[in-house]
């Protein structure tokens, strides 16, 4: 077989999960989309690299978490809200208040730390075994296990916290 060959053997079956892990992870469609066409470039260009097949699911999520890192690390030095950008945003079809309810549990996952965030992602959204997760951010298995755990918990506690009204009076 050839590298082609070979690589896309190995990238179909993660493809659907590696798609999902960016999304959630970049917020938008453009920035996903970025994030897993660079993902999937740079691990076919060090494929060379992969010491066994059975190890290139945690490869090209590893390569996915570290570009996105450095992605946010660039970003801290440089953002705007551009208006095109937000119109352009895909409509999932999903009735109004199960969109609603995403894209609050996606609000609130922001808000815990990156390390619990990513974790969660790639448990519950990217289906990856702990061992991969680990892989993947470092650490221990048991640190894994913590992250996920508290995650939930943080993401539990604020998603039943009351929402604060902010009421503006003109006089």
């Amino acid at each position: 077989m050839t590298k082609q060959a070979d690589f896309m053997h190995l990238y179909e079956p993660v493809h659907t999960r590696l798609s999902n892990y960016c999304r959630s992870m970049a917020g938008n469609r453009s920035d996903a989309e970025d994030l897993l066409h660079d993902t999937v470039l740079a691990a076919y260009e060090q494929f060379e690299k992969l010491e066994s097949s059975n190890r290139f699911a945690g490869y090209v999520f590893t390569i996915a978490s570290n570009l996105f890192k450095k992605q946010l690390r660039r970003k801290k030095f440089a953002g705007s809200y551009k208006e095109k950008e937000a119109l352009l945003l895909e409509d999932l079809g999903l009735d109004p208040e199960l969109y609603t309810e995403l894209a609050v549990v996606m609000y609130k996952m922001e808000q815990l730390p990156a390390l619990q965030r990513e974790a969660l992602i790639l448990f519950h959204i990217s289906d990856l075994p702990l061992e991969e997760i680990r892989n993947i951010q470092g650490g221990s298995l048991s640190a894994i296990k913590q992250r996920i755990k508290r995650g939930r918990e943080r993401l539990m506690q604020l998603l039943t916290e009351p929402q604060r009204k902010v009421v503006t009076l003109i006089f």
